[in-house]
C-alpha cells in the first residue's frame, strides 16, 4: 500500500479515526433533527454507530502514534482525508436512497462547499438530511485541518504543517509557536460568523431550521439551501442579511485577528481586503446600470440583484435568486468572477484575489526587466518582496487552473451542453459554486447529467477545494516515495 511506504501511518491512522469519531457526532445530530421532525431517523443512526466503530477502532490501535508530521506528511494527510471522508459522508445519501454515484456526488459537493445538488425538489427531503448537508459545508468550509489541530495537543511542528497545508497562502500571519491559539481564534471567529448570520435571519421570516441551515451554508460559502426556489424564495431582509455574511466569509481570517487585535491600519492597507471591495463595487455598478437599461429593473431591485450575485459569486458562495436568465454578458462577468474568488486563508475558493494581484504586478515588473536586465526589482505585496519561486509557482497554478478549466468545459461540451452552459459547469465546478447555475442555464439540473459528468465534476469540486498543486500531490511519486 502506498501508506505504508512514507506516510508516518500511526498517525494518519489515529487523526483519520478522530475526524471519523468527530463526524459521527454530525451523524447523531443529524438524527436528532430527524427524530424531532417525526423523519427517519434510522439512517443517520447507522451510519453513527458504524462511523464511531471504525473511528474509535482506528483512534484506539494507533494511540502510540509519534507526534512528529513531516511538511511530506502534512500534504499527503490533508488531501486523504480530503479524498475518503465524503466517502463515509456519503453513507446516510445511500441508506435514505440515493445511488452510490448521486450519494458521492452530494457528499462531495457539500465537504468542498461547492452546492451543486442531484435533489430536483428539496421540499419532499427529510428535514435531518437537510441540515446534514448544510452541516457538511460548514465542516468543510474550515477544512479538516482546524479540527485536527483543535483536538490533538501534543503534536509538536506538526500542527505547522498541517495548518500550511490546509491554508496555502503566500501572506499567512500566524505565530509558528502558538499556532493551535491562532487556530483556535480561527474556528472562534468562523462559530461567531455562523451565530450572528442565524440570529440575524430568524428575525426574518426564516424558522430556525431554514435559518441554521442556511447559516452553516453562508459562512462556509457552500450554497446550499432548504428551498427549491434557492434564496429568491425569501423576503429582502434576508436575502441582505446573506449578502453581508458572504461578504465577510469572504475575507481572510488573519484580518478578522487583526481586527480583533486593534490593528486596523494594517487592516485598511491590505491590499488584498481593497482590491476585494473593490471587485465587489465595480461590478455591482456594472451589473445595475445592464439590468436598468437592458432589463428593466426598478432602481433597487437593479441594486440588489446586481450586489447580491457578484457577492455571491466573488465569495464562491454560489447562492442564486432563481431570477430569469441573465443574459450572455452578465455569464461571462459570472465566469470571470468565479476565477478570482475571494481572499486567501478564508472559506471561498477559486484562484484567490492574492494570486491574481501577484499576477498583476508581474506585468510591469517584467517590463522593467526587458529594458533593465540586470536591475533587481522584484513583485511587492502588501509592501513585502516576494521570492521568484513564489511568483513562478502563482504563474503555474493559474495556468493549470486555466487548463483544467478547458479541459472540464470541452469534456461537457462532447457529452452533448452547450458551449455556454459547458464552460459555467467547468467554471462552477472547480470554482465551488454549484447552486448559480439555476440562473446561468435555465431549466439545468445536475441530477439529469450522465454518470460519466458527475465524477468529472467531483474531481473538479475536489481541486477546487483542495487546490492544484495539493490535489496532484496525491499522484506525485516524489510525494510518496521514501525522504
Amino acid at each position: 500500500m502506498f501508506i505504508t511506504r512514507n506516510l508516518n501511518k500511526k498517525i494518519f491512522f489515529y487523526i483519520f479515526g478522530m475526524n471519523l469519531l468527530f463526524f459521527s457526532v454530525v451523524f447523531f445530530i443529524s438524527g436528532l433533527c430527524s427524530y424531532l421532525f417525526d423523519d427517519n431517523y434510522l439512517p443517520f443512526i447507522i451510519s453513527f454507530l458504524f462511523t464511531a466503530f471504525v473511528g474509535f477502532l482506528l483512534a484506539y490501535r494507533n494511540r502510540n502514534y509519534t507526534s512528529l508530521i513531516s511538511k511530506k506528511d502534512g500534504r499527503l494527510l490533508i488531501g486523504l482525508l480530503w479524498l475518503i471522508m465524503p466517502v463515509f459522508g456519503a453513507l446516510p445519501y445511500m441508506i435514505h436512497g440515493f445511488s452510490f454515484t448521486n450519494a458521492l456526488f452530494e457528499s462531495y459537493s457539500g465537504f468542498t462547499t461547492t452546492g451543486a445538488s442531484v435533489i430536483k425538489d428539496v421540499s419532499i427531503m427529510p428535514k435531518g438530511l437537510l441540515l446534514y448537508r448544510s452541516f457538511t459545508q460548514w465542516v468543510g468550509g474550515l477544512g479538516f485541518a482546524v479540527f485536527i489541530i483543535l483536538f490533538l495537543k501534543t503534536m509538536r511542528n506538526g500542527a505547522n504543517n498541517l495548518f500550511n497545508a490546509e491554508f496555502n497562502s503566500i501572506e499567512k500571519e500566524k505565530d509558528s509557536p502558538h499556532i493551535r491559539n491562532t487556530v483556535y481564534k480561527i474556528f472562534t471567529i468562523y462559530s461567531l460568523l455562523t451565530l450572528f448570520c442565524f440570529l440575524l435571519l430568524v428575525r426574518g421570516e426564516m424558522n430556525w431550521f431554514e435559518a441554521l441551515c442556511h447559516s452553516f451554508s453562508t459562512i462556509s460559502t457552500g450554497g446550499f439551501s432548504v428551498s427549491n426556489g434557492n434564496i429568491g424564495s425569501y423576503s429582502t431582509y434576508s436575502q441582505y442579511v446573506i449578502i453581508l455574511f458572504m461578504f465577510l466569509s469572504g475575507i481572510s481570517y488573519f484580518l478578522f485577528l487583526f481586527a480583533f487585535k486593534g490593528k486596523w491600519k494594517r487592516l485598511l492597507k491590505d491590499e488584498q481586503l481593497k482590491f476585494y471591495v473593490f471587485l465587489i463595487f465595480f461590478f455591482t455598478f456594472f451589473l445595475f446600470f445592464f439590468e436598468i437599461f437592458f432589463k428593466n429593473y426598478d432602481f433597487f431591485s437593479a441594486i440588489k440583484i446586481s450586489l447580491f450575485y457578484v457577492v455571491s459569486i466573488v465569495s464562491s458562495t454560489g447562492f442564486d435568486l432563481q431570477v430569469n436568465s441573465l443574459g450572455m454578458l452578465p455569464t461571462i462577468i459570472f465566469i470571470f468572477l468565479m476565477f478570482i474568488g475571494g481572499c486567501s486563508a478564508s472559506s471561498s475558493t477559486g484562484l484567490k484575489i492574492v494570486r491574481v494581484l501577484v499576477l498583476i504586478r508581474y506585468i510591469p515588473v517584467s517590463l522593467k526587466r526587458i529594458f533593465h536586465p540586470r536591475a533587481i526589482i522584484p513583485v511587492r505585496y502588501n509592501g513585502k518582496a516576494l521570492r521568484d519561486e513564489s511568483v513562478r509557482l502563482i504563474f503555474g497554478f493559474f495556468f493549470l487552473f486555466l487548463l483544467i478549466f478547458l479541459a472540464g468545459a470541452f469534456s461537457f461540451s462532447v457529452m452533448g451542453n452547450g458551449f455556454i452552459v459547458s464552460l459555467s459547469l467547468s467554471a462552477a465546478s472547480i470554482s465551488n459554486m454549484g447552486p448559480i447555475m439555476g440562473s446561468i442555464a435555465e431549466g439545468f439540473s445536475y441530477g439529469d447529467l450522465n454518470i460519466v459528468s458527475k465524477y468529472i465534476l467531483m474531481v473538479l469540486m475536489l481541486i477546487g477545494r483542495l487546490e492544484i498543486y495539493a490535489f496532484f500531490a496525491l499522484f506525485s511519486k516524489s510525494v510518496w516515495g521514501r525522504s
